[in-house]
């Protein structure tokens, strides 16, 4: 499901704005994202675009077992190169790490990653808002909570079109 999935979501994401980050894009805001992310965990796929009131990313995060307590660290790790990238362009910028699960992910485990990974500042206008949704295919499913400022074109249900 998973080799069906990325090539529709990448499609997706190129008709939304967003482009693929890697260091030879042409597209400015994924050649700045390639900068902002280096160092980071492998991600199997990275995207940015600036859709207007802010710059996007999308972290694709897959494997075997991506245990909650990682992507939580990664969401960490995210929200400090957004808030640095924010400082750089001068303006928002929000990551959406999308976790793709083969299996059924348990209840608690569920909601501890839609918890846990994610950062949201305290303050209103503080940069770097990180949320964590989980694409279980074994279900077919898109579980998100509400991402404040996230554009609507890329909402939960827009992924879970493509997952049919």
């Amino acid at each position: 499901m998973k080799a069906q999935f990325l090539p529709r979501l990448a499609g997706f994401l190129s008709q939304a704005g967003l482009a693929r980050v890697h260091p030879d894009a042409p597209e400015p805001t994924a050649h700045a994202a390639v900068e902002a992310l280096a160092g980071l965990p492998h991600y199997e796929q990275l995207w940015a675009g600036d859709l207007g009131d802010s710059v996007q990313i999308l972290a694709v995060a897959s494997g075997e077992r991506a245990p909650g307590v990682e992507l939580a660290r990664r969401a960490q790790l995210l929200a400090e190169r957004a808030a640095n990238l924010s400082a750089k362009l001068g303006g928002d910028v929000q990551v959406l790490q999308l976790a793709l699960y083969d299996r059924p992910v348990p209840p608690q485990e569920l909601e501890f990653v839609l918890g846990k990974a994610r950062v949201v500042p305290w303050w209103p206008l503080a940069r770097g808002r990180v949320a964590t949704w989980v694409v279980s295919f074994a279900v077919p499913d898109v579980h998100a909570i509400k991402f404040r400022g996230w554009p609507a074109e890329l909402a939960p249900d827009q992924f879970r079109a493509l997952l049919a």
